[in-house]
């Protein structure tokens, strides 16, 4: 009897604790957000200079990004300075979106291992950042190979200068270049034992698909942007990351100012 008895208090009490509301709202004042300048700036060889300008926004706020359209914008070289105007006409060539550039007549230069500053006044400040163009590395060849399930993966061979520290961007494309990105990895040649470099992906084609491949030879501050964006996208939402903050080569504000080169090729059927 006494058995019964402490089976039926202990029941009671369980279903008490069960029927009590732990929730409790909390209202947490966060701090006004102040609204930085945002830049991204690349120079590509043959193509018109180009910036995109803009204001980052509240990652509580509404997702309406507010472009910077009275900045003023110079990059210099070799003594000489461009203007950038404001001018978001879009153009075909344009893989990106880009909100400043220059005249067409005004070409970057392919004047590798060389300084171009940059020089950008918002609101009354001016921001300044310097940069060089790398020249691009060639892909050697491209390998794959497709497991029992019909799925594929695809890597590329490069030389890789041993006596220098460089730094690559390897992305991979289903169908074109404005396909799905399948694979997207910023390298240090840290990884490499010799100059015969390789890097290969995951199955992520299937067999007969089109693919396009892209190998960029990036500057160390735009390896440093591009891992500190992927450690800050990874670590959003992520209780038990740490957090990371954006590694800018523009002092005062977010972004980044470097050179572009790539090489490419495409696999019409992977197999």
């Amino acid at each position: 009897m006494v058995k019964i008895i402490r089976h039926f208090l202990l029941l009671f009490a369980t279903l008490f604790v069960f029927q009590c509301n732990f929730e409790k709202q909390i209202d947490i004042k966060l701090p006004d957000y102040a609204n930085t300048p945002y830049v991204e700036c690349y120079l590509e060889p043959g193509k018109p200079f180009r910036l995109l300008a803009y204001y980052s926004l509240d990652y509580f706020g509404p997702l309406v990004p507010t472009p910077i359209r009275d900045a003023e914008v110079t990059i210099t070289h070799r003594g000489v300075s461009i203007l950038l105007p404001y001018d978001t006409i879009p153009r075909i060539s344009d893989i990106r979106f880009y909100n400043y550039r220059s005249k067409d007549t005004s070409l970057v230069p392919a004047h590798y291992n060389e300084v171009f500053d940059l020089s950008i006044k918002i609101n009354g400040v001016t921001y300044t950042s310097t940069t060089t163009i790398l020249p691009a590395v060639a892909i050697d060849s491209l390998y794959s190979s497709c497991n029992d399930k019909q799925r594929c993966d695809l890597g590329i061979r490069f030389k890789d200068q041993v006596n220098t520290r460089d730094y690559y961007r390897y992305i991979t494309f289903s169908d074109s270049l404005g396909g799905d990105v399948k694979q997207d990895y910023v390298i240090s040649d840290a990884l490499f034992d010799s100059e015969d470099a390789q890097v290969i992906g995951g199955h992520s084609f299937n067999e007969g698909q089109s693919v396009v491949v892209y190998l960029y030879h990036l500057t160390k501050e735009h390896y440093d942007f591009l891992s500190s964006v992927k450690d800050a996208q990874e670590a959003n939402g992520n209780p038990f990351a740490q957090p990371s903050s954006i590694k800018s080569n523009i002092p005062g504000i977010l972004g980044i100012f470097t050179g572009l080169t790539s090489d490419n090729k495409t696999v019409a059927n992977i197999e």
